[in-house]
């Protein structure tokens, strides 16, 4: 809202405000006078919010209540358009392929190919947009246009012509007898399918396409003018709209103004102690409460939540501390992690390469020895009664069992070394904590190799249950992901060790499954003792262990949550019952969502 300055040139309109301003002020005062301070700005901003609202609700309301019509409008024509466009389509197509039966008269194959294409494409489309042309003029939307006459004059005129067009033409094609092929069959046909196309009827069927091209100019003429139509009232929506809010504003400042000039010293009071607090920094200072109304109120709520900024400032500083320490803690951790990677990788790398020398002789070795069994076979068949030191020898190493226990040997040796392969290469992928884009993982790898690395503390009389599930590879980074089972797994051997309840055999069930298609969960649950629920909602917190000093440092559960959550997008749920074992859910989407 503009005021007039003293330097200005229109000094009537600064007269005709002025005035304009003391009706309004009388008014408003009048209504407010019997009002304290808190009901006045309560009245005077929900007048202002409500003139607001109204208003521009009202412009909304209008604005689109006009622009629906209009699309409603450019959308019948669109339909429309879109109606003639395939019965035209559909008719020339049944009239071009007619006309192309009279060559192919020649050819039977291509003939019963044309003539089957016109019955089984053409005509059933056009029966269909006949139909829907129909049907269309009846409906509501029609009957709303100015020029409702063409399409029905169109469909009354030609009633029955094209149904009667393929009637004919499929009486025509059963009479022709071209089987077995004569020069005079053929040239008979193709007179008299020459005589259809110019058949009356025929040029009368044309004639629905020519009237088609009429009324489909008058159907694009009325789309370009819904369309006009449609672009002018989205511009006069929008005046309405800007016009009503500009209104509602004005109304709703001046409302404003006239509700913030009942505020004055209590406020300016309060305004220099929120300044000094902003300056100084200086929470400690409190603002005079010297008034009993809302001024007064605000000033106790003002003491009250400077109070409140100051104790979330000192928890704000405990838990920089906290974040602070977190931190030192988890790049501890990352650098323990590493220094693991690299150790296991030189040991994995070391243990590869002699296990790689015998594996890869052990296969040569087999065939030595087969070919050597083949050859003593091949000797006892050939010498029947061997040399006495001969026998005497084989006796003594009794040759028979050594003939059918070496390649078991080998067959041992071989599935031994395979076993180190495989830990080998489960070191390998432990090793490789330094992941830096999220990839494919096979989850059930994951697991294999991490019980494969826990292997030594899976003890007699721990059982591993593998539910298994058809779940794809999801994208993420799977050494974080060895860590996750690693702990998880670790904490269920740690519970199964302790546990004193004899009943139930020490179980471990590993279950996986694909959830909504975009999900895979992984369940790790024990059979153990179970997780008290007081501490159930600390498990995740960093720095929190039930362990002894020196056993567990509190990380573990903390840093599975946030390769879970905070890195995969996942979720990670614990539910366990004293005495009832716990459960471990991990929710993965297939998809990276970080």
């Amino acid at each position: 809202m503009a005021f007039q300055t003293p330097d200005s040139d229109f000094p009537s309109v600064s007269g005709d405000m002025a005035a304009v301003q003391l009706g309004r002020k009388g008014w408003f005062s009048k209504i407010t006078n019997g009002l304290n301070i808190g009901n006045k700005i309560k009245f005077g901003y929900s007048l202002a919010l409500g003139v607001g609202i109204v208003g521009t609700t009202i412009g909304l309301v209008l604005g689109d209540r006009y622009q629906q019509q209009a699309l409603q409008q450019q959308q019948n024509a669109f339909k429309e358009l879109n109606l003639l466009y395939r019965l035209q389509t559909s008719i020339l197509q049944t009239r071009t392929h007619q006309q192309q039966l009279i060559p192919l008269v020649g050819n039977l194959k291509l003939y019963t190919e044309e003539y089957t294409h016109i019955t089984n494409t053409h005509v059933p489309e056009m029966k269909q947009v006949w139909l829907e042309l129909e049907t269309y003029i009846k409906t509501v939307d029609y009957t709303n246009q100015k020029n409702t006459e063409n399409i029905p004059r169109m469909l009354k005129t030609y009633e029955g012509v094209s149904e009667t067009y393929i009637q004919q033409l499929e009486e025509l094609f059963q009479q022709l007898d071209l089987s077995p092929q004569t020069e005079n069959k053929i040239a008979i046909a193709q007179r008299r399918l020459l005589k259809f196309t110019n058949s009356e009827l025929a040029l009368k069927f044309d004639a629905i396409s020519d009237e088609l091209v009429t009324v489909i100019n008058n159907s694009y003429e009325e789309l370009q003018a819904a369309t006009t139509t449609f672009k002018t009232v989205a511009q006069i929506r929008i005046q309405i709209i800007v016009a009503s809010i500009l209104l509602s504003a004005i109304i709703a400042t001046f409302l404003a103004f006239l509700t913030s000039r009942t505020i004055t010293h209590p406020v300016e009071v309060l305004t220099n102690v929120a300044q000094r607090v902003t300056k100084e920094s200086n929470f400690d200072l409190q603002a005079p409460v010297i008034t009993t109304d809302e001024i007064g109120i605000l000033a106790t709520a003002f003491n009250q939540v400077l109070h409140r900024v100051k104790c979330l400032l000192e928890e704000q500083q405990l838990a920089a501390f906290r974040q602070q320490q977190m931190q030192e803690a988890q790049l501890l951790q990352s650098e323990k992690m590493s220094s693991l990677g690299r150790m296991v990788a030189g040991i994995a790398h070391e243990i590869n390469n002699p296990v790689n020398f015998i594996y890869g002789n052990l296969d040569p070795a087999i065939q030595y020895v087969d070919d050597l069994l083949a050859l003593l076979q091949t000797y006892r068949q050939e010498i029947l009664n061997p040399p006495l030191a001969v026998q005497n020898h084989a006796t003594e190493i009794d040759a028979e069992f050594v003939e059918e226990d070496l390649p078991k040997v080998l067959q041992s040796m071989r599935f031994g070394a395979d076993r180190v392969r495989q830990i080998v290469l489960s070191l390998k992928n432990f090793s490789r904590l330094d992941e830096a884009e999220a990839h494919a993982v096979n989850l059930h790898e994951c697991i294999e190799s991490t019980l494969l690395i826990l292997n030594n503390r899976i003890k007699k009389g721990i059982t591993i249950e593998r539910c298994y599930g058809d779940i794809p590879n999801i994208e993420g980074f799977s050494s974080s992901l060895y860590q996750v089972f690693m702990n998880i797994i670790n904490n269920a051997l740690d519970a199964l060790e302790e546990q004193h309840n004899t009943q139930d055999k020490p179980r471990i069930t590993i279950a996986t499954e694909l959830q909504d298609k975009n999900w895979v969960i992984v369940r790790i649950a024990d059979n153990g003792s179970g997780i008290a629920p007081d501490t159930q909602e600390k498990i995740f917190e960093m720095f929190f262990t039930t362990k002894p000093t020196g056993v567990g440092t509190g990380m573990g559960l903390s840093i599975s949550y946030q390769i879970v959550v905070e890195k995969h997008g996942g979720q990670l749920i614990c539910k366990s019952e004293v005495g009832g074992g716990t459960e471990f859910t991990i929710s993965l989407p297939i998809k990276s969502r970080i």
